[in-house]
């Protein structure tokens, strides 16, 4: 039974991947995605009496009274852990751009910057780029279609698919761009944001069960047949993806592993916060007034509850 119902407004924030070489990641980043460093600072971790980790908060240009919230926030751990393949951890995490022709102009400077492409998709309710950044980090860079045009079935449910994606309908998008200079293509031309994130799980039920019962998500798409399910808030097709494709009964996600640390769900107001805690462990929780909270789901992977 669902208790609690996480408002419509909700938004996923900035994921913070743990990384070993700081220098190659970074370099991916700022030369093939284009994004820069626009904070710097040390972590609360001091394991080594040295300060804390180095942080990098990665985004767009801002202007001086930007309150603009980072696309991304590298932890640099040259200690980091290595994972097992098949653990509990990031599948990968979405940049979502604002329409069509911005993500033609991606692909093509992306391309155009020497990326290689995992894979391409159009998934009936969005159109997808897959990649990874040099230490395997899932990346997915996606536009929404109008919801208008998203399918239901006959009971009104989205209706989801992996298909081929048309890359020249696609890059066609860009012919009237700087008078057809494909070459001069700009990533993230009209900026970005985090839509979702896509998690490994280790046993999908639970998973699923968490995320609706105790986080207050909409089950959008439950395919327990293939092994992945996506949650919502406010009708959208997908806050939270999961999967148990390379992860079925492995190993729980652990700290100081390299690859995702954490993610940030952002809600409208403070005071849900602590009705949101009380609702995951079942007690009343004492600082209701608390605007944030680092929370574990039920394979170790931790997430930021945090008021906007």
């Amino acid at each position: 039974m669902v208790t609690f119902k996480i408002p419509e407004s909700m938004k996923v924030g900035a994921p913070v991947l743990r990384v070993r070489n700081v220098d190659t990641v970074l370099g991916f980043y700022e030369n093939n995605l284009g994004l820069q460093v626009n904070k710097r600072y040390r972590s609360n971790e001091d394991d080594d009496g040295d300060g804390g980790n180095l942080m990098y908060e990665l985004g767009f240009k801002q202007k001086e009274s930007s309150t603009q919230q980072p696309l991304l926030i590298l932890n640099h751990d040259p200690g980091a852990t290595i994972p097992s393949s098949h653990s509990a951890g990031l599948f990968h995490f979405a940049i979502l751009v604002p329409d069509r022709k911005s993500l033609a102009s991606t692909y093509l400077a992306l391309r155009n910057s020497g990326v290689r492409y995992d894979g391409f998709a159009d998934h009936l309710v969005s159109e997808s780029l897959y990649l990874r950044d040099p230490e395997n980090n899932g990346i997915e860079i996606y536009r929404d279609r109008p919801a208008i045009e998203w399918p239901r079935d006959s009971e009104g449910h989205i209706m989801m698919d992996t298909l081929p994606l048309d890359l020249n309908s696609l890059s066609a998008e860009t012919n009237n761009v700087e008078n057809g200079k494909r070459n001069n293509a700009k990533a993230f031309p009209a900026g970005a944001r985090i839509g979702h994130i896509h998690l490994r799980v280790t046993n999908l039920e639970r998973s699923i069960k968490f995320y609706h019962q105790k986080i207050g998500l909409d089950i959008t798409l439950n395919w327990c047949s293939m092994g992945a399910a996506f949650l919502s808030a406010g009708g959208y097709h997908h806050h939270i993806g999961m999967n148990t494709w390379h992860s079925l009964n492995g190993k729980s996600h652990r700290s100081r592993e390299a690859g995702l640390e954490n993610f940030t769900i952002n809600i409208p107001d403070k005071s849900l916060v602590g009705t949101l805690v009380s609702n995951i462990y079942g007690v009343n929780f004492a600082h209701k007034n608390q605007n944030q909270l680092f929370i574990p789901d039920p394979d170790g992977i931790m997430f930021l509850i945090r008021s906007q």
